[in-house]
């Protein structure tokens, strides 16, 4: 039961009388009780701290230490190659950090019956999406954009299961860092799915375009519309945000940027261009490099703590879609570059 001023006040006058003394003993309690149950009034109204679980579904998340989140979830299950495997109020999340180990990248979470996580306001969504009702075709509407992505389409063999992406990125509250859904090509619906996509580029390309040459991730938005519509009610298996996702780009791209042919120059596909590689380990014209190639520069100013891939002041980094990636001209390449505080 709860324990007023008022009530303290009247049995303490029956328990000392109404002398002089009486009154000053009165008095005390009343400052005693005050200073008892006001202090648990306090501490009920005081704002509770965030759930662990709805801090690492944000953007906040993305700097986080480690150290907080071992504090409250305890040590992760296993880590390997920088990812932190964690079970969180019955969520599976995989934290990537960067090569200390001190700080989150990346947020991956498995879909799960048990995992409804509210993600509408990391989408930028004016209403809730519970992660367990996620569909490609949900996040394509909240995102407006994105890239449509396979590690294989079709004849993929049985050494692995190949995964089918969308990837979009944030706005500039997010800081331009990307979001991603990944479905694996393992059941029926997705499998289905991307059979559709598949047939579609087959029928205006070729089989060898989409099985050998893997030309989708090197055109991604030719056939936009078409992966689109075949994957709209497709349920992903995991949902990722942050920096410096991992996902297929072009084989193509991949191959030019690691060779040069015997001419010297790099081959990449008709029609597209190569985002360029920085000049040096410090590029602070990297906006004029890319306007050159035909390409355009989003370039996000950081201002503060520096980031652990931070190259120096001016310096281009963080570069998505990555040097050596084939897209179409025009494209908007995006990049960091730190200034010192004024």
């Amino acid at each position: 039961m709860k324990l007023t001023t008022c009530s303290a006040l009247l049995m303490a006058v029956a328990l000392v009388g109404c002398t002089d003394r009486a009154r000053n003993r009165v008095s005390s309690l009343v400052e005693q009780a005050q200073s008892i149950f006001g202090s648990k009034d306090a501490a009920e109204q005081a704002p509770a701290t965030p759930d662990l679980l709805t801090q690492l579904i944000s953007w906040d998340a993305i700097g986080m230490n480690l150290a907080y989140v071992n504090q409250r979830a305890g040590p992760a299950v296993r880590s390997e190659d920088h990812q932190h495997h964690y079970m969180v109020q019955g969520c599976q999340l995989v934290l990537r950090s960067e090569q200390q180990n001190k700080t989150i990248r990346s947020v991956q979470v498995a879909l799960s019956p048990g995992c409804n996580v509210d993600v509408g306001g990391l989408l930028g969504m004016p209403q809730r999406q519970t992660l367990d009702t996620l569909t490609f075709g949900a996040f394509e509407e909240a995102m407006g954009s994105g890239q449509y992505l396979a590690d294989c389409l079709r004849d993929c063999g049985n050494a692995y299961i190949p995964n089918v992406y969308l990837v979009a990125q944030g706005s500039r509250a997010s800081q331009f860092r990307q979001v991603m859904l990944t479905a694996e090509l393992a059941k029926d619906p997705a499998i289905e799915a991307a059979g559709q996509w598949a047939d579609a580029m087959v029928a205006k390309e070729s089989e060898d375009w989409v099985v050998r040459d893997l030309g989708f991730n090197c055109q991604s938005q030719k056939y936009r519309d078409a992966a689109a519509q075949a994957l709209r009610t497709v349920k992903p298996q995991f949902f990722s945000f942050g920096d410096e996702l991992k996902f297929p780009t072009c084989p193509t791209a991949e191959a030019a940027a690691n060779s040069e042919s015997q001419a010297g120059a790099l081959t990449v596909p008709t029609g597209m261009l190569m985002v360029p590689q920085p000049a040096g380990p410090c590029d602070m014209d990297y906006d004029k490099r890319l306007r050159a190639a035909g390409l355009k520069a989003n370039e996000v100013s950081i201002h503060g703590p520096e980031d652990e891939d931070f190259k120096g002041y001016g310096c281009a980094y963080r570069i998505v879609p990555a040097p050596g990636n084939a897209v179409p001209p025009g494209s908007t390449v995006t990049y960091r570059s730190a200034w010192e505080a004024g």
